[in-house]
């Protein structure tokens, strides 16, 4: 499934270069969705020259971050150990490979994580850490068409559930599946299994877990069916899947963690007015309610949202699937009303105007304050002593010399950026 997101890096970029009112450089990760630091392209071809000149936004807003991983990988790849020739030349456009040559000696890193240590690391590390709740416009373009659908519900199962990989940050929606299985709630839920990764091609039974209390015990296979859906199907939605059921059960992709990312996962329901139980990290809920969603807590128990522990969060929200389950047929379908209420209430705020205008705002005001800042950490004069070093070296000024590409540095390009500099430092 293509998704033209490259749209919405130039609508950041136009922000950002409105804010500082001259280019800003924009990075984002192609193919989209990808962690893979190789993959982070600029979003225009932007000259040698232009990234010395100008502040660079690296987008790291769909995927959760990984510092650790990150720094390692640039550092052992192209680490500037010495001013050698092969350690000088390859100018990868990543931050790390950049370190201390551009004028400006900080990088602005858009995200959309909060309460994380990655944010904290990069901040520390060169980079102006810039907040946005990135899934939030990108679900708006993915479930667009939701908000002309009639819903046609005819329940047959309670509880719609999308259970599909689990690598990585995922592993404990197999235990989510076996807990299932010991509530006796199976039948009860619309969903599958995939014993089989689909990225790692591995069986749940080779795998090496992360953390071994999400191994499950219970050959899963033999109470679900296996799953066939593809990776993209969280951009898209099955009209029949939530005609057919009451609540979905959200399995976000951060679950045993610290951190707050909320993908498009947890705003399908939403746009489909569906009731909703979350499996997020603790404290998803008020993130939702901080952006004018209700969620859930006067019908059923929602303190699973204020568990730490993941075990334990897990734990209570089946419990609290098991309850609705048990619930008399009356009160049950007395809660779903008041619950569909509340449901259409947020799909009609998650297509409004205020919204979308809450997000951008947010956006707006965060790169402004990044903007600013990234604005008084130039260091002219450290940039012109930096190139007159390198280039008293034979092998770099030789280079320099017969180089004439504009992606590369060159004599002429580090000349006039010296003429720029030279003008700011002495403007009379």
């Amino acid at each position: 499934m293509s998704i033209p997101l490259d749209r919405l890096y130039h609508f950041i970029e136009d922000i950002a270069q409105r804010i500082f009112k001259d280019r800003v450089i924009i990075y984002r990760f192609y193919p989209h969705g990808s962690k893979n630091v190789d993959d982070l392209h600029q979003l225009i071809d932007y000259t040698w020259e232009d990234q010395q000149i100008y502040p660079s936004v690296y987008c790291h807003d769909q995927e959760p971050m990984d510092y650790a991983y990150s720094k390692n990988v640039c550092r052992s790849r192209y680490a500037l150990t010495s001013l050698s020739k092969t350690k000088i030349l390859p100018f990868d456009p990543l931050p790390h490979f950049l370190r201390n040559l551009a004028v400006y000696e900080k990088y602005l890193l858009l995200h959309s994580e909060q309460r994380s240590l990655d944010v904290i690391n990069y901040a520390q590390d060169q980079f102006i850490p810039v907040y946005w709740w990135s899934h939030a416009v990108i679900a708006l373009d993915w479930f667009r068409f939701a908000q002309h659908v009639t819903l046609n519900r005819q329940s047959k199962k309670t509880f719609l559930i999308y259970n599909r990989a689990w690598a990585g940050t995922r592993e404990y929606r197999l235990r989510f599946a076996e807990l299932l299985i010991q509530l006796n709630l199976q039948d009860s839920c619309q969903t599958a299994v995939n014993p089989v990764e689909p990225e790692l091609g591995i069986h749940y039974d080779l795998h090496q877990f992360k953390n071994p209390a999400w191994r499950p015990q219970t050959v899963l296979e033999n109470y679900f069916p296996i799953s066939t859906a593809q990776s993209h199907y969280s951009a898209d939605f099955d009209i029949g899947d939530y005609e057919n059921t009451d609540i979905e059960v959200v399995l976000e992709t951060l679950f045993d963690d610290g951190r707050i990312h909320l993908t498009e996962k947890s705003l399908r329901p939403i746009a489909l007015a569906q009731p909703f139980i979350l499996a997020g990290t603790h404290g998803s809920l008020e993130y939702l309610r901080n952006y004018g969603f209700k969620t859930f807590s006067d019908i059923w128990d929602e303190s699973y949202d204020t568990i730490k522990n993941p075990e334990e969060r897990l734990s209570a929200i089946t419990d609290l699937m098991a309850e609705i389950i048990n619930a008399p047929p009356q009160i049950r379908e007395k809660k779903l009303i008041h619950a569909r209420e509340i449901a259409d209430y947020n799909r009609k705020h998650f297509f409004s105007a205020e919204f979308f205008n809450q997000v951008i705002d947010e956006l707006t005001a965060n790169l402004t304050s990044a903007i600013n800042e990234v604005t008084h950490t130039t260091n002219y004069q450290g940039w012109v002593d930096r190139w007159n070093k390198y280039l008293s070296d034979p092998d770099i000024l030789e280079h320099a010399t017969t180089q004439s590409a504009i992606n590369v540095f060159n004599i002429s390009a580090i000349n006039h950026i010296k003429e720029l500099i030279n003008s700011k430092l002495n403007p009379d």
